[in-house]
């Protein structure tokens, strides 16, 4: 007969997001509400329920929950940029932002299509040179290196 999966206690349910809250199995038994006599069985009951599968992938979907909304996707990175470089954000202080740094996210757009292209490619050891030369700008003749590590330098 198929082996079922039981769905999790309520006292489970709560052991999975105290662990996620407080990152430790002794506490989150405790505060979960399983009755033990020491830390000694509680941090055993603990391990215990961490070994279930069940309890495993509640606690990853929890952690799954929180982090998304807090990560930016690399969607998101190429908007900001892109926002950037057409000069639709303002700074900190609510100004425009300078050509220099318009002309960085530029760079920072083209580095990451090289990258997206040639990985797609299956090239591996390519290597990208952006040079960029402002006859009127504070931040005159920077040069930006990347390699395939990902690595920068400036000169």
């Amino acid at each position: 007969m198929a082996n079922k999966k039981r769905p999790l206690s309520i006292r489970e349910k709560a052991f999975c997001q105290y662990y996620v809250e407080l990152g430790n199995g002794t506490q989150a038994i405790y505060k979960a509400g399983y009755k033990c006599t020491s830390d000694g069985s509680a941090s055993t009951r603990a391990n215990q329920l961490l070994k279930k599968i069940e309890i495993r992938s509640e606690i990853k979907r929890i952690q799954d929950k929180m982090l998304k909304p807090s990560i930016m996707t690399a969607e998101e990175v190429m908007q900001h940029f892109t926002a950037i470089a057409r000069g639709e954000e303002k700074d900190q202080f609510g100004l425009e932002i300078s050509a220099g740094d318009r002309i960085k996210a530029l760079v920072e757009i083209a580095k990451r299509t090289v990258d997206v292209e040639n990985r797609a490619n299956g090239v591996a050891d390519h290597k990208v040179e952006i040079t960029v030369d402002w006859s009127r700008d504070e931040d005159r003749d920077i040069e930006s290196t990347e390699d395939y590590t990902g690595t920068d330098q400036e000169e």
